[in-house]
C-alpha cells in the first residue's frame, strides 16, 4: 500500500513537471519574457523538447529504482519511506536543475538576438473586468472555520474521555506512529493547525481576487478569458482543498476522542481519499489552464508587446515588484500563483498563519 500511495503522487508529479512549459502562457518561457513574433523560435522548440524528454526518462528511471528497491531490497518501513520520498525529490532536483540551464539560455538568446529591443511596451489591464468575475465568495470559506471552532469546543466537552496518550502524527498507512500525553493543549493542536491552514486559504483567496487582472496587449478577449477561469478554477480548487483539509483533519481529531474509528486500517482510505481529491484538483486545473491557454500563430508582427517584467523575478521564480500592489501573480513556470515578495500583505497571509502553524507544530509533535 506504502508503494501503491507514493507510486500515484510521483507519477502525477512527474506529469505535471513533463507538461509544465506547455502550460504556461505561451509568451512566457522558462521563466523569461518572449515578444509575440519569436514564441515560435526552433530553439524555444528544441529546449522545450529536450526538457521534456530528459525529465520524462529520468523520472520513469526513478520509478522503477522505487519499484525495485520496495520489492528486493530488505529495507524497514522507515526507510522504505525514505527512499522513496528521495526518489521524488531526486526527479524534482532533475526537472528544477533543467529549468534553471534553459531559463539562463533563453535569456542569453534573447539578449543575442535582441528580442523586444524596438518594440513598444505596453501594460494592459481591464478596470471593468472585475464585475466578471467569477471566484467563489468568502461565505464558501466560513464553514471550514465552523467546522473548527465546533469540533474545539467538542474537544474540551469529551477531554475526560480523551486516552492518556494522544496520537499527533499518522504513517502513509493511516495508523498512528507518534503520540504525546494528553493536556489541554495538545488536545486541541490538530483543530488549531486546521485552523491556520484555513486562514491562510481564505487569504491567498481573498488576495487573488484584490490582484490586478493583466491582460496580453495583442490578445485581450481570449486572455480576458484565460484570467479569468484561471481564478475562478484556482478558487475552487483552494476551496476544495480547504473542505478536504477539514474532513481530514476532523476525522483525525474524533479518531483521539473515539480510539476505535483508528482500529485496523479504517483511516487508510480517508488519506486515500484525500489525496485524490487534492492531486485530481491540481490535474483538472492544469487541464483547464492547458486548454485557455493563448496561442499565436508563426510569423506574427506586432507593433507592441506586454510590458517584460523579467526584471522583476528572480530566476523566474521568485518575484519582487514593490509597483506592483498584487499579493499573488501566476507563476512564470508551474502550476498555481506565487506571492509578490515585495508586497507586505503577502507575509501577513502567509507568513503570520505558517509562523503560528510551526509554533503549534512544534509544541504539540
Amino acid at each position: 500500500m506504502l508503494l501503491g500511495v507514493f507510486s500515484t503522487v510521483y507519477i502525477i508529479t512527474l506529469a505535471l513537471q513533463l507538461f509544465i512549459p506547455f502550460i504556461v502562457r505561451e509568451t512566457i518561457v522558462f521563466g523569461v519574457t518572449v515578444p509575440e513574433q519569436n514564441v515560435k523560435h526552433p530553439a524555444l522548440r528544441n529546449m522545450k523538447k529536450h526538457y521534456a524528454q530528459i525529465v520524462g526518462i529520468s523520472g520513469v528511471m526513478f520509478l522503477i529504482m522505487m519499484i525495485v528497491s520496495y520489492y528486493y531490497l530488505a529495507l524497514s518501513e522507515f526507510m522504505q519511506g525514505s527512499f522513496l520520498i528521495g526518489c521524488l525529490f531526486a526527479m524534482l532536483t532533475v526537472s528544477m536543475t533543467l529549468y534553471w540551464k534553459y531559463h539562463q539560455r533563453v535569456l542569453k538568446l534573447k539578449r543575442e538576438e535582441q528580442w523586444g529591443l524596438n518594440i513598444k511596451q505596453v501594460r494592459t489591464v481591464d478596470v471593468t473586468a472585475r464585475s466578471r468575475d467569477e471566484m467563489l465568495p468568502w461565505p464558501f470559506y466560513v464553514v471550514p472555520f465552523g467546522v473548527t471552532v465546533f469540533l474545539i469546543i467538542f474537544t474540551f466537552l469529551h477531554y475526560d474521555q480523551i486516552p492518556d496518550d494522544i496520537a499527533v502524527h499518522w504513517g502513509p498507512s493511516g495508523e498512528a506512529d507518534s503520540w504525546r500525553k494528553k493536556t489541554y493543549f495538545i488536545a486541541v493542536s490538530m483543530p488549531l493547525v486546521m485552523l491556520m491552514m484555513q486562514c491562510m486559504m481564505w487569504g491567498i483567496v481573498d488576495s487573488i481576487k484584490r490582484s490586478a487582472i493583466k491582460l496580453a496587449v495583442n490578445r485581450k478577449e481570449e486572455s480576458l478569458e484565460d484570467q479569468l477561469k484561471s481564478r475562478k478554477y484556482m478558487s475552487w480548487n483552494i476551496m476544495l482543498l480547504s473542505y478536504a483539509l477539514t474532513i481530514l483533519f476532523t476525522v483525525l481529531q474524533l479518531s483521539n476522542i473515539y480510539p476505535s474509528m483508528t482500529s485496523g486500517n479504517r483511516l487508510l482510505p480517508i488519506f486515500i481519499l484525500f489525496l485524490c481529491l487534492v492531486f485530481g484538483s491540481v490535474l483538472i486545473y492544469a487541464w483547464k489552464k492547458c486548454k485557455l491557454r493563448v496561442t499565436y500563430e508563426d510569423n506574427v508582427v506586432a507593433e507592441v508587446m506586454d510590458v517584460d517584467e523579467d526584471r522583476y523575478w528572480k530566476g523566474g521564480l521568485i518575484y519582487v515588484n514593490r509597483q506592483d500592489p498584487s499579493v499573488f501573480v501566476e507563476k512564470r513556470f508551474g502550476v498555481g500563483w506565487t506571492m509578490n515578495f515585495a508586497n507586505p500583505r503577502g507575509y501577513i497571509v502567509i507568513g503570520l498563519p505558517l509562523l503560528i502553524l510551526l509554533l503549534i507544530s512544534f509544541f504539540s509533535l
